[in-house]
């Protein structure tokens, strides 16, 4: 029997090997996290300038990877927009639902950060001070010209990506079940909450501690969080 599927979408910069550790966690399920055009192992192709084209390929890559049984999404950060998009062309296309959908580190609203710079570029200094504010990039590269020159197009790209989707009018009532994973000095509960206008099949909420990335510390709790809902008791013991 094939294992459950979970399609695992990434934060913004970031490749799919980001999952690695929770599906280590969980190796009952079968986890697939496929990297956005220009990042990781697909760099050499380009960075996409919509989210449209964007969720296009991620939502194609669902359809070829699937097994034909049970799955579920997962998004972090600027994943949990992927996920929106992608859960939206499945909605269209009549392909049965994912049991459940998790989502981490994003409200369904755009950073004021971002909010200034919608339908413009954003600024080298801010994709550079963000970055670095979420302890993405080691202390021995902050100052490595060569790292940056590589790397601060991309950045700059899926930034500008989330400054230009448009969450005041999702045009999505989904009738699936969401977990919401959050650490309220990152996102705030309150804020969290938005989503409960898009999940209509119910959405939970649970808290960790830590920064955006709190997945490094807490991975293991949130993957015994998906293996309860994925797995029944009877084939975890299998």
């Amino acid at each position: 029997m094939n294992k459950p599927q979970v399609f695992c979408f990434t934060y913004a910069g970031g490749t799919g090997n980001f999952f690695r550790t929770i599906a280590d966690d969980l190796p009952e399920l079968e986890l697939s996290a496929p990297d956005y055009p220009g990042h990781g192992k697909r760099h050499r192709e380009p960075l996409l300038s919509d989210f449209d084209t964007l969720a296009d390929d991620m939502f194609r890559t669902v359809q070829e990877q699937w097994n034909g049984g049970r799955y579920a999404l997962f998004g972090y950060s600027m994943g949990t927009i992927t996920v929106t998009e992608v859960l939206r062309r499945i909605l269209s296309c009549g392909m049965p639902l994912p049991e459940c959908v998790f989502l981490a580190a994003h409200a369904p609203d755009i950073s004021p950060e971002f909010a200034a710079f919608q339908g413009s570029e954003i600024p080298d200094e801010l994709v550079r001070a963000r970055t670095v504010a979420f302890g993405t990039v080691p202390e021995t590269l902050l100052g490595n010209r060569s790292f940056w020159r590589m790397y601060l197009p991309l950045y700059r790209t899926d930034y500008t990506l989330i400054s230009r989707y448009s969450f005041r009018e999702p045009g999505l009532e989904a009738p699936v079940r969401a977990v919401i994973f959050y650490s309220e000095s990152d996102t705030p509960l309150r804020t969290m909450e938005k989503w409960r206008s898009i999940f209509t099949g119910g959405c939970s909420f649970a808290a960790f501690t830590g920064n955006h990335f709190f997945i490094k510390e807490h991975h293991k709790e949130m993957a015994d969080m998906i293996r309860g809902i994925l797995l029944p008791e009877s084939e975890v013991r299998q």
